[in-house]
């Protein structure tokens, strides 16, 4: 590969047009235009190149050159990533933050690059909430309903911890899918769920406040290696300020699209949480024991 290939990439978000990890890679793209006009990026926007899941993939194979997304994408090709979708593991936005500015995270950084990719920046969003067809008071309400999960190995034992049915199904796709029966619930940031109108159909809105979610930005290491140091720490601090941004906006974000929420007549309120807690926390062990995350880990984050 020569330098002028390498510094012709794609770059793709798997994200609805309009969601925030849309306009947070739409940022990086933009600082990279400004900055480093030798670099030629062809953003690929929405689901164009298919899910995050299928994304994910092609980026690893090198086919996709940045993916601006979930951290906890990189489960499937570093084991300890699991956590960050296991929900009730993080108080707050800042203490996810510390994990992810924290030595604990610098091997599963060094797995990625043993994958082929390398994690620019990462940062913590919204938390999810629950979006159901019917009120949500308890944990009991959420016993055997069918609940939508995403891709990944954590959301479902977590969920299957909680006592629902979970059922995959792809973030483009929860809508019909809620509309039509296959599920009765999900979850997810309320921007990013709002944009996929999930309020309409699943018109209770529960803050459960379980999960954080993050937006991320890698790029393969075969891409990488062919910048020049300089344009390596350009590239870093772009991905940075991206994700920085993306963060600030979720946070502003979320109480205006909760407002509009209501104004559209879903109804917006709160949980006990305690017994989600209860739940989770004891099947951490289990967890561990099947290897989803190393042994001790989700301890030594609660101690962060």
């Amino acid at each position: 590969m020569t330098p002028v290939q390498a510094r012709d990439l794609v770059v793709a978000s798997a994200d609805p047009v309009g969601s925030l990890k849309d306009r947070m890679c739409q940022q990086f793209v933009d600082g990279v235009a400004e900055e480093l006009p030798e670099v030629s990026l062809n953003y690929v926007q929405g689901e164009a190149l298919g899910s995050a899941k299928s994304v994910m993939e092609q980026h690893v194979s090198g086919t996709i050159d940045i993916f601006c997304n979930e951290l906890v994408w990189f489960a499937n090709y570093v084991p300890d990533m699991q956590i960050l979708g296991w929900g009730l593991t993080f108080r707050d936005q800042q203490h996810m933050k510390n994990f992810i500015e924290s030595e604990l995270f610098d091997p599963l950084e060094d797995e990625a690059i043993a994958a082929g990719v390398r994690i620019l920046a990462g940062r913590p969003t919204q938390p999810r909430m629950l979006f159901t067809k019917t009120p949500v008071s308890g944990i009991e309400d959420l016993q055997n309903v069918k609940m939508r999960v995403p891709q990944l190995k954590s959301y479902l034992e977590l969920w299957t911890a909680v006592g629902t049915q979970p059922t995959q199904v792809a973030w483009a796709e929860v809508y019909l899918a809620l509309n039509t029966g296959v599920v009765v619930a999900a979850e997810g940031p309320p921007t990013d769920a709002g944009k996929q109108n999930f309020e309409k159909v699943a018109p209770y809105v529960t803050r459960t406040d379980h999960l954080y979610s993050t937006v991320h930005i890698s790029i393969t290491e075969r891409a990488w290696s062919e910048f020049t140091e300089v344009e390596q720490a350009k590239m870093t601090e772009l991905a940075t300020a991206a994700t920085d941004w993306g963060l600030a906006a979720a946070t502003e974000e979320v109480e205006t699209v909760l407002a509009g929420f209501e104004e559209e007549g879903a109804t917006v309120s709160d949980i006990d949480i305690k017994p989600f807690q209860d739940k989770v926390a004891g099947a951490v062990e289990r967890m561990e024991s099947e290897g989803l995350w190393s042994e001790g880990l989700w301890e030594k984050i609660q101690g962060l």
